[in-house]
């Protein structure tokens, strides 16, 4: 199965878990159990951050602060469920090294959407960028290297405000 399969199939399975106690709510039948589903990998829950990587950055690099935002939001989320996974890299746990390198930069984007700066938010980009590279160095996955979006493969989306 493909990474992109998986994740998909994943995602599904969670939806569907997700939705099953309120369909079943109010007509009288227990809510049934959910489904066994499996954890998530850490590399499906940072292929879903690389995504959100892409559209904060053209969300602020457009000056839409509130989509940045939500993106930078929805960042925090994703670094928490992976260290939440419990996984060690070099010996050391998967949420310390998210703690250490990629949490502090992504202040910085914050601070920078909070004050509507596009200097600001280019500059912390960038360093966010170059801490998630440094991260997948210490993960021994170095080979995965982020950079600064080009192009929006993204043409269902508006960006600007």
């Amino acid at each position: 199965m493909t990474p992109t399969a998986k994740f998909l199939s994943v995602s599904l399975a969670f939806l569907l878990a997700a939705g099953a106690p309120l369909a079943a709510e109010g007509q009288g039948d227990p809510v049934p159990a959910a489904p066994n589903i499996p954890a998530p990998e850490v590399a499906d829950i940072m292929g879903q951050t690389q995504l959100r990587h892409f559209k904060l950055w053209f969300a602020g690099a457009l000056g839409n602060w509130p989509l940045a935002n939500f993106e930078v939001e929805r960042m925090k989320r994703s670094f928490n469920d992976a260290g939440r996974l419990g996984t060690t890299v070099a010996g050391a746990p998967l949420s310390q090294l998210i703690e250490q390198k990629s949490l502090p930069p992504l202040a910085e984007v914050e601070k920078a959407i909070a004050a509507k700066s596009r200097k600001d938010f280019v500059k912390a980009f960038e360093d966010l960028t170059q801490a998630c590279n440094a991260c997948h160095v210490a993960a021994n996955v170095g080979f995965i290297k982020m950079q600064v979006p080009t192009a929006s493969p993204f043409s269902n989306q508006a960006f600007p405000p």
